[in-house]
């Protein structure tokens, strides 16, 4: 009969700590419950007012990529995959399907919308794998604590509202890391239920690679287990090994969801993006200080604290406490299966993506289930220490008592934090962030957004075949042809062809601060020396972009 790494299972550790906390296991149709009312928060959540914000120069892309594939074409966008096009791509179909037979104006869906509701969806379905990979590791309360705080966490919701693959990843990574350990906790005595959880996590690797190219999660999943054994096996028991076929089945399921990676002009897009040879402008505005940002600067572009900034301002502070807590406790235990495996998600996640020289807090959206779990670890231990410290006093109800409090603090206030940053959530700043939103991280924090309404003041207000400047010719030349200004000449301010003194007049000059780089930071400066300013676009109450007009 097999044996556990751990003597006590964690849950049973818990239930027996103390006779007021003991506590029968939640029942299967409970956890299914909590669960479907978790997605159902978490999708009203990130679905809420999702136009609020026009597109990012991004989301254009990814547009533009999911009309072509309606087309035949599956080449344009190459640096990415194609599964969330793909997902885009009927996302679009179906809202035109809607709008045909709504008829009315106000029951229309947006293209912002469509283009955003599948990250949408899978970002609250996210609560699903997290419960399951931190329960497996764990025990119920811990995984339905992450899914918890996931559902309501302010930087999960923000990054599950734009149309970035990084969503997806974080989907389908956590179920195939979660497959997969299912499978290594599996007896060798039972080999049809073992191939079964290896089938199901190279499906999902595959599905993750179809998503972004991302593979290092692969490696380090291998890696993990390759360190920890998660149980002892039986005296004559198989040994189980990974399935010869799991690898090719990854690869069969990334060409199947990702076909457009064997065309050859994928490979030569992709060799020219990542020599960086169709980078257009350069830097990354954090503070006052424009730093370089792209890979060939490693280790010295953007800061080495960029994320640990990000995590010390952008989290709500109760949350920031438990995940301190966790990292204690997961230290303290970091022989055990699930502490090791948070240990070292977070520790190979932080230490190379700090040094890289490319940075974007996107890219953290990976980071939080781990950092949700560790919360969640946290807030666990919490409670057993509050209640070995109690149980002696008499006190009524001390339990009882600790639960609601920790509750309150811990998950209801971060909510309701996430509540009060809506619908921009990614301007969300702590207290430690000193009321500075807009300030450390103004591209992510903006992401384009108050750029539709600039470009809709110069629509109504510039005269025929007047000159519009801007960062972003997707997103410009969008919404001038929705707003029926094609006549508009668009030029790109960091384009080394343009100069300010050639431009024809009247030039209507649309400055972001999230998109100063160092092609164009001087002829920022010169538009706002030389130009007056007509328009100020303000989110949140902060402001996001500005217009000048030069005559």
């Amino acid at each position: 009969m097999e044996r556990s790494l751990e003597s006590t299972p964690p849950e049973t550790a818990l239930a027996h700590s103390s006779p007021a906390s003991a506590a029968a296991r939640t029942p299967v149709w409970g956890v299914a419950l909590a669960l479907s009312l978790l997605v159902l928060l978490g999708f009203a959540l990130r679905a809420h007012d999702i136009s609020a914000a026009g597109f990012a120069e991004d989301e254009i892309n990814k547009l533009e990529a999911a009309r072509t594939y309606g087309r035949g074409d599956i080449s344009p966008n190459a640096e990415h995959p194609m599964l969330m096009k793909t997902l885009i791509f009927v996302s679009l179909e179906a809202s035109r399907a809607w709008n045909a037979w709504a008829g009315a104006a106000e029951r229309q869906i947006s293209e912002e919308a469509a283009v955003r509701f599948p990250n949408v969806l899978f970002g609250a379905l996210t609560v699903v794998p997290l419960y399951l990979l931190a329960a497996a590791f764990f025990d119920t309360r811990t995984g339905l604590l992450g899914a918890l705080l996931w559902a309501f966490g302010v930087n999960a919701i923000t990054y599950n509202r734009i149309a970035k693959e990084d969503t997806l990843l974080v989907f389908c990574m956590l179920f195939a890391f979660y497959f997969y350990l299912r499978a290594k906790q599996t007896s060798g005595y039972e080999p049809r239920a073992k191939r079964k959880f290896y089938f199901a996590s190279a499906v999902s690797f595959g599905l993750m690679l179809a998503s972004k190219y991302f593979p290092h999660y692969f490696g380090l999943n291998m890696l993990y287990h390759h360190l920890v054994a998660q149980r002892e096996r039986a005296p004559g028991e198989p040994r189980g090994r990974t399935p010869a076929v799991f690898y090719p089945l990854v690869l069969l399921t990334f060409f199947v969801a990702n076909p457009a990676v064997l065309l050859p002009e994928t490979w030569r897009y992709l060799t020219a993006y990542s020599s960086e040879g169709l980078l257009t402008h350069h830097g990354y505005l954090m503070g006052e200080t424009l730093y370089p940002n792209q890979m060939s600067s490693t280790p010295f572009g953007t800061p080495v604290y960029f994320y640990l900034l990000f995590l010390a301002i952008k989290t709500p502070l109760p949350l920031l406490s438990a995940l301190v807590a966790g990292l204690v406790a997961c230290t303290r235990r970091r022989r055990r299966p699930g502490e090791a495996f948070l240990l070292l998600m977070f520790v190979l996640w932080i230490v190379p993506y700090s040094l890289a020289g490319a940075k974007w807090l996107r890219y953290a959206h990976s980071l939080l289930p781990f950092v949700y779990m560790l919360a969640a670890v946290g807030i666990i231990r919490v409670l057993r220490l509050g209640v070995r410290r109690v149980e002696w006093d008499g006190a009524f109800s001390p339990l009882r008592i600790a639960r609601a409090l920790v509750f309150l603090w811990l998950v209801a206030l971060p909510a309701w934090h996430a509540l009060e940053a809506a619908p921009h959530y990614a301007t969300y700043t702590n207290a430690l962030g000193a009321g500075r939103a807009g300030y450390y991280f103004p591209h992510d924090e903006f992401y384009d957004d108050g750029l539709r309404e600039a470009i809709l003041y110069v629509a109504g207000s510039a005269p025929e075949r007047a000159v519009i400047v801007h960062e972003t010719p997707g997103v410009a030349r969008y919404y001038l042809r929705k707003f029926n200004r094609t006549d508009l000449d668009s030029r790109v301010l960091s384009d080394p062809a343009f100069r300010l003194d050639d431009a024809p007049r009247p030039a209507y000059i649309i400055l972001q601060r999230g998109r100063t780089y160092f092609e164009n930071r001087d002829k920022m400066r010169e538009a706002r020396a030389r130009g007056r300013k007509v328009y100020e676009g303000f989110v949140g109450g902060l402001s996001a972009v500005e217009v000048y007009e030069l005559k």
